[in-house]
C-alpha cells in the first residue's frame, strides 16, 4: 500500500514501512517495498517519480504501444507517461481497476479512480499538509483524527448511503469516488467527473444472434484479463446465471487441461429450507449438476458454519477501519476466502456485476414500452408469471407500466399506501430512533447534487437504471481491498470489465427482455453450458436463507449487544434499541416470508450490531 504526505507530516510520526513522503516541491525521496501485497503485477521497485499506481491496467499492452514505452515499463510509470501524453484524456482510454495519484507541484495531488471498479483512495487536506492512501489506518498513523461522522453513520442505517460523494465515515477525511479526479492544493479541493456512465453509444446488429456472439468475445476478452498474472485461480459459483457463464468462459480461457477450483456458500444444517417466494436458499445442487458438464470444474462446498454476520468482523475492521459496504452481511465470504487460500489459490474470480451486464434484466421496459405505446410488448412482459408473483396481469401492468411513469412523489404515495410495511421515506426495516428519522429527514437527500428518488422505484428508463448501477457500483471498495489483505489473495470481478459494461448497457431493451423472458441475454448465453432447469429458472438465490436458523441460538447474546448500544452516547440516540430487543424477544418459529416480519430481523437486526461493531472498534470499545 501506499501514503502520500507532506513531509512533515510523516517525519514528524516516525513513520516506516509502506510510506512516501515528499515535501511537494521535489520528486519523492525514498521508497519502502515492505508490505506491498497488493501491487499491480507484483511491483517492487520505485515507479514514476511523480505517480503511485494501485491496480491494474487491463490494455496495458495496447497503451503501451501507443505511447512507445518498452516493454519493461511499469504500470505506474506507464500511467504517468499516458497523463503527460493524453492529459486527462488518459482516465477515459485506460481501461482497468485502479486508483492513482500524481503529484502535480508544490502541495498539490491529482487523485483518480477508475471507472465502474477500483481500489479506495482516501485523502485529507489541510493547511498543515495533505495525506492520499487506499487505506484509512495509513492516515490515521499520521495523527489524522479517528472522529466517526454520526450523520453519515445513520444515512447508511437509513439505506441512504451517499454512494459517489467525496465523503466517507469519519470527519474530515474525503473519499475519491468512481470515474472521478480530485484535484488537491493545499487545503482547496476541486472535483472532475470525468466519466459519464450513460454517455456511450448505441449497440445494434442486424440479428439476434450477432449480439451473443459479441458479448461471449467481450466476455472471453475480460476473462483473459482477469486471469492474467494468476498462478492459481479459483471462482466463486453460485446456482444462478451470471458466474456459471463467468466460470465457462474462464474455463475456455485457461491453458489445456487445467482445472478451476469453485468455491460456493451453502446453509447450515438445521436450516428450515423456507426462502422468500421467487427465491431459493441453496445453491449447491445447481453447482454440482453444472460441474458435471463441465469435468475440469473443480466444487468446494466449505463448511457453512462459521459465517454468521459478526463473523472475524473485527479482524476484518483491523484491516478496513469502515463497515462493510452498507453495513451488508458478508461473513460468508471469509469461509470460501479461506478454504481458497488454504488450496494454494492466488486469485478468486467473480461475477459480482453480472446484474449490470450480462445478466441486465431491463427493469425499464415495461414503462419504456407504456411511453412508446408498445402494448403487444408490454402485455407480454406483464402477463408472463413471475415466480413468487401472485399479482394478476392488470396490477403488474399498474405496477410496472403505469406508475413509474408518474412524478416520483406521487409513486411514493401510492406505494407507501399499498405496501406501508415495506416503503415510506425510509424504510421500515431501518432501525433508527424517531428523532434519527426525523435528523435524516430534515437532511438533503443527493446523489452527485441531484435529488435522491423512492429507491423502490422502477427506473422508468435506460439513463436512470445506469445511474442507479452506477451509484450502486461505487461501494464495497474497502471492503474489497481489505478481504485481499486479510486472506492474501486477490479478487477479480470478470463481469466489471468496462468494454462489457459498456456494450451491455447499449444493447437494445429486446435484447436483454422479450416476451416476458427477463435475462434474455444471459439466458441465451447460458444455453448449452448448463442445465435446462438452472438456464430457465426465474427465481434468485439467496445467500443468507438461514439467517433465522443463525439468529434463533444467539438471541439472547444479540439482545444484551443491542441493550449495551443504549448506552454510547451518539449511537444510542440513532438506533430503537428497544425495537431491536422486541425483535429478537418475538421471534418466530420458522423464517417468515412476509417482508413486513423478515426484512427488519434480516436486514435491520444485523446491520445495526455491525454498525454497533464498528463504533467499538473505531473507539477501541468493548462494550458492543
Amino acid at each position: 500500500m501506499f501514503l502520500i504526505s507532506s513531509k512533515g507530516l510523516a517525519a514528524k510520526r516516525g513513520l516506516a514501512g509502506p510510506f512516501l513522503s515528499f515535501d511537494g516541491r521535489q520528486a519523492p525521496a525514498h521508497w519502502s517495498s515492505e508490505n506491498f501485497d497488493c501491487w499491480s503485477a507484483g511491483e517492487r521497485r520505485a515507479p514514476d517519480s511523480s505517480t503511485l499506481l494501485l491496480g491494474r491496467i487491463d490494455n496495458f499492452e495496447t497503451a503501451r504501444e501507443q505511447l512507445c514505452l518498452g516493454r519493461e515499463v511499469a504500470p505506474a510509470a506507464l500511467y504517468h507517461a499516458a497523463v503527460q501524453c493524453w492529459g486527462d484524456e488518459a482516465d477515459k482510454r485506460l481501461i482497468g481497476h485502479y486508483s492513482a495519484v500524481t503529484i502535480l507541484g508544490p502541495r498539490r495531488l491529482r487523485l483518480v479512480r477508475s471507472p465502474w471498479t477500483a481500489p479506495p483512495l482516501h485523502f485529507v487536506a489541510r493547511d498543515s499538509g495533505i495525506v492520499a492512501s487506499p487505506i484509512l489506518n495509513a492516515l490515521f498513523a499520521t495523527g489524522v483524527e479517528r472522529e466517526i461522522d454520526y450523520e453519515h453513520l445513520a444515512d447508511q442505517l437509513a439505506f441512504d448511503h451517499h454512494d459517489l460523494e467525496p465523503r466517507g465515515w469519519f470527519r474530515g477525511i474525503g473519499r475519491v469516488p468512481l470515474g472521478t479526479r480530485i484535484f488537491v492544493e493545499g487545503d482547496r479541493i476541486s472535483l472532475d467527473r470525468y466519466y459519464d456512465p450513460v454517455a456511450i453509444p448505441e449497440v445494434r446488429f442486424a440479428k439476434d444472434d450477432d449480439y451473443v456472439a459479441a458479448a461471449r468475445e467481450l466476455l472471453d476478452e475480460a476473462a483473459r484479463h482477469a486471469l492474467a498474472g494468476a498462478r492459481r485461480p479459483a471462482v466463486m459459483l453460485s446456482g444462478g446465471l451470471d458466474s456459471p457463464i463467468v466460470a465457462d468462459a474462464l474455463l475456455r480461457a485457461m491453458p489445456g487441461d487445467a482445472p478451476l477450483p469453485s468455491y460456493t456458500h451453502g446453509p447450515i444444517e438445521g436450516w428450515d429450507g423456507i426462502s422468500p417466494p421467487g427465491s431459493f436458499g441453496d445453491d449447491r445442487p445447481f453447482v454440482r449438476e453444472f460441474a458435471r458438464l463441465h469435468p475440469r470444474l473443480l466444487p468446494r462446498f466449505p463448511d457453512p458454519a462459521p459465517a454468521e454476520h459478526d463473523y472475524r468482523l473485527r479482524e476484518l475492521l483491523d484491516y478496513t477501519a469502515s463497515p462493510t459496504a452498507n453495513i451488508a452481511n458478508i461473513g460468508f465470504f471469509h469461509n470460501l476466502l479461506e478454504a481458497a487460500a488454504g488450496d494454494g489459490c492466488d486469485t478468486v474470480l467473480t461475477g459480482m456485476l453480472g446484474n449490470f451486464t450480462i445478466s441486465l434484466d431491463g427493469r425499464w421496459a415495461a414503462p419504456e414500452y407504456a411511453r412508446k405505446m408498445r402494448v403487444r410488448a408490454l402485455w407480454a412482459l406483464v402477463s408472463r408469471q413471475a415466480d413468487g408473483d401472485s399479482r394478476s396481469a392488470f396490477r403488474r401492468l399498474l405496477a410496472e407500466g403505469i406508475l413509474p411513469n408518474l412524478p416520483l412523489p406521487l409513486q411514493t404515495r401510492v406505494r407507501s399506501l399499498v405496501h406501508p410495511a415495506l416503503y415510506g421515506s425510509i424504510p421500515p426495516y431501518a432501525l433508527l430512533t424517531d428523532a434519527a428519522k426525523s435528523a435524516w429527514s430534515a437532511r438533503s437527500r443527493t446523489i452527485a447534487g441531484e435529488e435522491i428518488g423512492d429507491p423502490a422505484a422502477i427506473e422508468r428508463s435506460r439513463e436512470e437504471a445506469i445511474r442507479g448501477m452506477w451509484a450502486s457500483a461505487d461501494s464495497g471498495e474497502d471492503l474489497d481491498l481489505g478481504l485481499e489483505r486479510m486472506h492474501r489473495i486477490t479478487f477479480r470481478d470478470v463481469t466489471a470489465y468496462r468494454p462489457l459494461i459498456e456494450f451491455c448497457h447499449g444493447l437494445p431493451t429486446d435484447q436483454l427482455v422479450r416476451n416476458g423472458v427477463s435475462r434474455y441475454l444471459a439466458r441465451r448465453m447460458a444455453k448449452g453450458i448448463m442445465p435446462e432447469d438452472q438456464r430457465r429458472n426465474t427465481s434468485m438465490g439467496r445467500h443468507n436463507a438461514d439467517w433465522h436458523t443463525r439468529i434463533s441460538t444467539r438471541r439472547e447474546e444479540l439482545a444484551r449487544a443491542a441493550e449495551r448500544i443504549a448506552l454510547h452516547p451518539q449511537l444510542g440516540q440513532i438506533v430503537d434499541v428497544p425495537r431491536m430487543v422486541a425483535l429478537l424477544q418475538e421471534w418466530p418459529d420458522r423464517t417468515p416470508v412476509d417482508p413486513g416480519e423478515e426484512l427488519p430481523r434480516a436486514l435491520g437486526l444485523t446491520r445495526a450490531l455491525t454498525a454497533a461493531t464498528f463504533v467499538a472498534h473505531s473507539e477501541r470499545r468493548n462494550a458492543f
